[in-house]
């Protein structure tokens, strides 16, 4: 049997569309659920979002695409949980419902933290923590509709009246009194005519990387630091470009196998069907050449691929224009809020959209750039001296403004 090969580069894989079009007659949808509240999107916030609506006493709908909750730290092998604490990681900034997932996870040893005072960044076993969001929103009762996709909506004036579903059932509308769009694309907001953005100033979005899990590699021997700038000095043969990422990864709970986001797909935008295809594809090819090459450095010689990623982990899609649209400067300055509801420390996180590198901006002033080479160059975000004192701001705050979707009173 001879086997075709694939021809390098990689591409005429895409359908073209063209200006055609077919008529959809309409027709009426049966009334799967009629609910006070309906979450769409099962993801960490999803999921979150649905139990603190249950508190409250609310019937609650949680609607996912995948049969499993947890969304990109799941479906994608996205594993860090980054720190609960302030900038002088003594002050508790997050907690609440977190703390209540760590500790589900710290029952089944589905988790570790990166110090001893759990300061530092959390780790969590993404297998396990599929069980643990089962029981987290099953205990409060949260009503769950799984492998469905969200397809329409229903809009009356400032208000969203059903949410029109896809699954093996066919078309399905839910009916609720507000609606959580925890999508992570502005899904429901763009399909009921809510205004979004994409990307940067000129539509680039943060290009997106497959991450998966290796078994039988000694670090020690040669490092991810190492590894990254070999391979940026080697052409990829699925594309002949430049390798991009900045390739970091974790040990995985409970074994010594590590977690690695080791690819980066370029000049993507993670909105449309056609880009997303290319993504996952390219991700692909980029993860076979990495494995091929890696495995010529001392102590990866018998590195074993034992999982990737249900699907590419996304970085950027649509945002909502909100009431308050939340501005870098205010991240950065620790600006309060009045109607804050969301904390943390995690910088500005920027990887570029059509080219390696990536770049840090920290509430303490220091901003780092890592060059494809790894390379990195330090300065002040601020303008300050190099040597100037740190900043002091404790955290950033998001302010219950900034989820509020212009045009709508109850989503």
């Amino acid at each position: 049997m001879v086997l075709r090969p694939v021809q390098f580069p990689v591409q005429g894989y895409l359908p073209c569309p063209n200006e055609a079009v077919v008529h959809e007659p309409a027709r009426d949808v049966p009334v799967v659920a009629d609910v006070d509240v309906c979450v769409l999107g099962g993801g960490m916030t999803g999921a979150c979002a649905a139990v603190a609506a249950a508190r409250t006493g609310a019937s609650v709908l949680l609607v996912e695409h995948y049969g499993f909750l947890g969304g990109m730290a799941t479906s994608s092998m996205v594993l860090i949980w980054h720190s609960l604490y302030g900038m002088d990681r003594k002050t508790k900034v997050i907690g609440g419902l977190p703390d209540e997932i760590i500790a589900r996870l710290r029952a089944m040893e589905g988790i570790y933290n990166a110090s001893e005072d759990d300061a530092a960044h959390w780790v969590i076993d993404a297998d396990k923590t599929r069980f643990v969001l089962d029981d987290f929103v099953l205990a409060d009762g949260v009503k769950l509709l799984l492998h469905s996709r969200l397809a329409g909506a229903i809009r009356d004036g400032r208000r969203v009246t059903a949410a029109l579903v896809e699954n093996k059932s066919g078309r399905g509308a839910i009916r609720a009194q507000t609606f959580i769009d925890c999508t992570g694309d502005a899904d429901l907001i763009r399909f009921a005519g809510g205004q979004t953005e994409v990307g940067d100033r000129t539509g680039g979005c943060q290009a997106p990387s497959l991450c998966f899990r290796l078994r039988h590699v000694d670090q020690s021997q040669t490092g991810l630091d190492t590894v990254q700038a070999k391979l940026y000095g080697l052409t990829m043969d699925y594309n002949g470009g430049k390798y991009p990422p900045l390739l970091w990864g974790v040990r995985w709970p409970g074994c010594e196998d590590v977690m690695l986001a080791g690819t980066r797909v370029l000049d993507i935008n993670s909105a449309d069907a056609l880009s997303l295809t290319r993504a996952e594809i390219e991700g692909r090819y980029q993860l076979r050449w990495f494995l091929r090459e890696t495995r010529r450095f001392p102590g990866w010689e018998q590195a074993e691929l034992v999982a990737m990623g249900v699907q590419i982990g996304l970085r950027e899609s649509h945002r909502i224009l909100a009431e308050h649209q939340l501005q870098r400067e205010e991240v950065l300055d620790g600006v309060r809020f009045p109607d804050a509801i969301g904390q943390g420390t995690y910088p500005v996180d920027i990887h570029k959209p059509s080219g390696p590198g990536i770049v840090f901006e920290q509430l303490d002033g220091i901003r780092r750039e890592v060059k494809g080479d790894r390379t990195m160059l330090q300065d002040r975000w601020d303008g300050a001296a190099p040597n100037a004192p740190t900043r002091d701001a404790l955290c950033y705050q998001i302010p219950y403004r900034s989820l509020i979707p212009l045009g709508f009173d109850n989503v």
